[in-house]
């Protein structure tokens, strides 16, 4: 008798923004606890859950982007490498999706938390992608992770999200492309989305009708957050401006019907946003065999 799999397929999406390719993919997943959450209470989130019918369970997956133009194979995040068991399910996908990692010569990271730079680098300063050229970050973003004093006295639970973010800046040292501004590289577009973390960014594909928004974390709980704009999380350091940006953002993608996606979705996939009253309903795109 064969052994029968009790394991998922690596997740895996692709879609065609302008004359790049996106391929999104699933790092795995991370459980934590509503308790996390501020502003609603576990039954409530639950029950808003259900209503979306989703999972009641509070698990978040992690999507990773990679997208191919033709002079470049960038990688947006790059999960969290199975660091505290989250994640690290990134080279599994990579493989599956036909994506060579020795192909990716250039890294746009939305903030420095663990579940998206975990991935790039192992101990000792050790890069995982080593023909990486260039490493986008917000000049914020770096400054907040490299500062001695935030760091001396984070809490000790916080510090060693420290250590990961310095262990994987150290190994692309001399890669590293600190930006302020918003173009950066031809057809890609920074989109400042500061609350979560301080150089918080988003990046914006393509333009017109044909663009996509990669959000980073401006939800954790898609479901939850785009129906209680308010709701914040334990992981944003500034809570109040996180969910001002979150119901900017969510006006503008409304208004400008941009098809957007996050690294916490349900699934690696692309989605909209509809209103409803003054909260948001977030609706996945469905799976298609089109590119």
């Amino acid at each position: 008798m064969s052994s029968r799999a009790k394991f998922q397929a690596p997740a895996i999406n692709r879609k065609t923004v302008g004359d790049m390719t996106v391929t999104m993919l699933s790092d795995g997943y991370l459980d934590v606890s509503f308790e996390l959450l501020d502003g609603i209470d576990a039954a409530k989130a639950e029950a808003l859950l259900e209503q979306r019918g989703a999972s009641p369970l509070p698990r978040m997956n992690i999507n990773v982007y990679v997208v191919e133009s033709a002079d470049r194979t960038i990688l947006i995040d790059s999960g969290a490498g199975g660091i505290n068991g989250w994640g690290g399910r990134l080279q599994v996908a990579l493989a599956a999706a036909g994506i060579d990692p020795l192909q990716i010569d250039t890294v746009l990271l939305t903030h420095a938390h663990p579940d998206h730079i975990g991935g790039l680098a192992g101990p000792l300063q050790t890069p995982v992608f080593r023909n990486v050229r260039q490493l986008f970050v917000h000049e914020k973003e770096l400054a907040f992770w490299r500062d001695e004093g935030i760091y001396t006295s984070a809490p000790d639970g916080f510090r060693p999200f420290f250590d990961v973010a310095r262990n994987a800046f150290n190994a692309y040292a001399e890669k590293l492309v600190p930006f302020h501004q918003e173009a950066i590289l031809p057809g890609i577009q920074t989109v400042p989305l500061f609350g979560h973390t301080p150089g918080h960014t988003g990046y914006l594909l393509g333009d017109g009708s044909d663009a996509l928004l990669i959000w980073g974390d401006i939800v954790h709980f898609p479901h939850i957050q785009l129906a209680r704009p308010d709701v914040t999380i334990a992981f944003d350091s500034d809570p109040a401006l996180a969910a001002h940006t979150r119901g900017k953002l969510l006006d503008r993608v409304v208004t400008d019907k941009l098809s957007i996606s996050g690294m916490h979705f349900n699934l690696p996939t692309t989605a909209s946003v509809q209103r409803d009253g003054s909260a948001y309903i977030l609706n996945y795109d469905m799976w298609s065999p089109a590119v």
